[in-house]
């Protein structure tokens, strides 16, 4: 496990400081090499802030910085493959997403789902609604067949004999 801080003012030492603070309390046998604490200065902590998506703000006034609290699995090979926001974890979630991503697997059928129904806009940088465009294309091929059916219809009808009763 890695807890980064985004503090350019946090040391070394400071975070040593944090790390025993923490293991005393999560009281968990032989965990002390598996839990690293790093700092860094602003450039590196900006590159890897960016490279995750992790976006903070730092308030002069209150002389904290405002952020959303969450965590964030890996891959072995170094990719995302979750994100947990919140300050509480259901312990199922975090085996699941720790399983997966030990599969080098990103997302969950749910998230491909989702996938499927939004695309990427390189021009405004997000992910769109798909769901019109799928409707719209739904709707089209539903006026398609249903006049192929009416074409259909209407030529047997002019093809079947006029039968006079009388």
């Amino acid at each position: 496990m890695v807890s980064v801080s985004f503090d350019p003012k946090d040391t070394p030492e400071i975070a040593a400081s944090k790390k025993q603070l923490l293991l005393k309390r999560y009281n968990r046998p032989n965990t002390t090499n598996g839990w690293h604490f790093l700092v860094g200065d602003q450039p590196n902590i900006k590159t890897l802030t960016d490279a995750v998506g992790f976006h903070y703000k730092y308030d002069a006034a209150t002389q904290q910085f405002a952020h959303a609290s969450g965590i964030m699995i890996l891959t072995p090979d170094g990719h995302l493959s979750r994100y947990f926001y919140g300050l509480e974890y259901a312990p199922r979630d975090i085996r699941l997403g720790l399983v997966e991503a030990s599969q080098n697997r990103i997302g969950s059928p749910v998230d491909q789902i989702l996938l499927f129904c939004y695309h990427y806009d390189p021009s405004t940088g997000k992910y769109g609604a798909l769901v019109m465009r799928i409707v719209r294309v739904s709707g089209a091929g539903f006026v398609l067949v249903c006049g192929a059916f009416l074409w259909i219809v209407v030529r047997r009808e002019k093809a079947r004999p006029t039968v006079r009763h009388g």
